[in-house]
């Protein structure tokens, strides 16, 4: 499976305390992301597409020990961004 941004997703990004405010043009939507959904968005931005390319790039970006589990969290992430609409599935 292969993700990438909803076909009228467009970002904006403005950092605040540890946390991310998006807004994105193509729905009107405003969300809080922690560091790891952040990144994650920014490496479909970047054109990662794999949950593997995905991982290896919030790991290259944030630089921290992020445990074991990351891939998971990706997952569970990028689902709760589909159903918002900002990211979708598709077929390899």
């Amino acid at each position: 499976m292969h993700w990438r941004l909803g076909g009228r997703t467009s970002l904006h990004w403005q950092y605040f305390d540890g946390d991310w405010v998006i807004y994105d043009d193509g729905s009107g939507q405003t969300i809080a992301a922690d560091p790891i959904m952040a990144a994650s968005l920014m490496a479909l931005e970047s054109g990662c597409s794999t949950l593997a390319e995905i991982e290896a790039q919030v790991r290259q970006d944030l630089q921290s020990e992020l445990g074991e589990d990351l891939s998971g969290q990706l997952a569970t992430g990028l689902e709760f961004l589909s159903q918002l609409g900002l990211v979708e599935a598709v077929a390899a």
